[in-house]
């Protein structure tokens, strides 16, 4: 389930069954390969004189076949957990060093136990001036309620991660929460963390 929180409260709330489908190209008919042809290529008679680039990838194919796939991939599995936060009456300074010391992009907002809003870098690099090592050289006297997105984007953490990069793609943001049943902030999602398990892992482990 996806939920958008804005300054007006809670103003989506729908099931993963209810974002639009995702698109699949239909399958392209496969003509039947001549056995006669098989023969001549003698592909499973183990004679790897003539045939080492067919074994070769018969051997491959066999041994993919036989490891354990992950049927989906959920959000639990890729979320960052525990989540750093900051409070909406800290100074963007300290803010910013949060990010530097913790090498992170994104703030969720906590206030009174509640989340609020969400910071990040591209909100503060507009007010501040850094140097070359990231290190504040000036830095306008303001708070992160008046540089966060108050309309925040959350999911819980059996969420399929196809869903999850669809709403980011879609919503044009960078960071999904992870919320548990009490509406508690569980962990983080970011377009990075995708791309890195898009990466490190074969597209079979993700999507068969």
């Amino acid at each position: 389930m996806f939920i958008v929180y804005s300054p007006e409260g809670q103003s989506f709330v729908g099931s993963v069954q209810q974002l639009p489908a995702i698109k699949v190209d239909p399958a392209t008919r496969i003509n039947k390969v001549d056995e006669t042809l098989l023969k001549q290529l003698d592909v499973n008679s183990g004679k790897q004189e003539q045939n080492a680039p067919y074994s070769s990838a018969l051997n491959a194919y066999k041994s993919i076949s036989k490891t354990d796939r992950k049927l989906i991939v959920k959000a639990a599995e890729l979320m960052s957990s525990p989540v750093i936060t900051v409070n909406s009456s800290e100074s963007i300074e300290n803010a910013w060093k949060i990010m530097q010391d913790k090498q992170i992009k994104h703030l969720p907002v906590i206030d009174r136990g509640e989340l609020v809003g969400i910071c990040n870098q591209s909100s503060i690099l507009g007010r501040v001036i850094i140097d070359k090592q990231g290190r504040l050289e000036g830095v306008k006297p303001e708070l992160v309620s008046e540089t966060m997105n108050e309309i925040v984007v959350t999911t819980s953490s059996d969420t399929d991660i196809r869903h999850v990069a669809q709403a980011l793609t879609e919503m044009d943001i960078d960071a999904l929460l992870i919320m548990d049943q009490n509406q508690d902030l569980k962990g983080i999602v970011t377009s990075s963390d995708l791309l890195r398990r898009l990466a490190n892992e074969p597209p079979l482990e993700l999507y068969t």
